[in-house]
């Protein structure tokens, strides 16, 4: 397995029993996810999952984030049960695999600095502040998002790139 898609399905694993998040779903994991990479780019200059993200109307997305957590489900690593409130429908995530995941303490510092600004907000919120990311905004639809604009917070200035 790839050292990429290794770090991408620890970090699932991570975020679904992070006691920093509450109400995980599929949506808020991928927000979660670009989030923490994009603080490690910001960071390092490095991704720490190895992940290419995708423009959806809700946020980015890693590409092989689906497959992944499908495959994690598979292993019986992780649940995905999807509940019904009202009108909508979320599949929260949760870890099932008591395995700790391989991360370097400094790359849990980070992750979790993420989890604890996050965690606790809503989805929608989430999707919301992700299309405020120059990387999303010159993306076109169903595009891959540019790690060189990953680089750049929403209160600066990409015209100039």
């Amino acid at each position: 397995m790839p050292l990429a898609t290794h770090k991408l399905d620890d970090l699932i694993l991570y975020l679904g029993s992070s006691p920093h998040v509450e109400n995980l779903g599929i949506t808020k994991l991928w927000k979660l996810i670009y989030f923490i990479d994009v603080a490690f780019l910001r960071e390092t200059g490095a991704s720490l999952t190895g992940s290419e993200y995708i423009k959806y109307d809700h946020g980015p997305v890693p590409s092989r984030g689906e497959k992944r957590l499908k495959n994690l489900d598979k292993e019986g690593r992780v649940r995905v049960k999807a509940e019904d409130y009202g009108s909508y429908r979320q599949n929260h995530v949760f870890t099932v695999d008591e395995e700790a995941p391989a991360f370097h303490t400094e790359e849990l510092q980070l992750i979790d600095a993420v989890c604890l600004r996050y965690g606790r907000k809503t989805a929608t919120y989430l999707s919301e502040v992700s299309h405020d990311e120059p990387a999303w905004i010159h993306a076109g639809k169903l595009q891959k998002l540019s790690p060189t604009l990953m680089c750049y917070g929403s209160k600066e200035d990409t015209e100039g790139l």
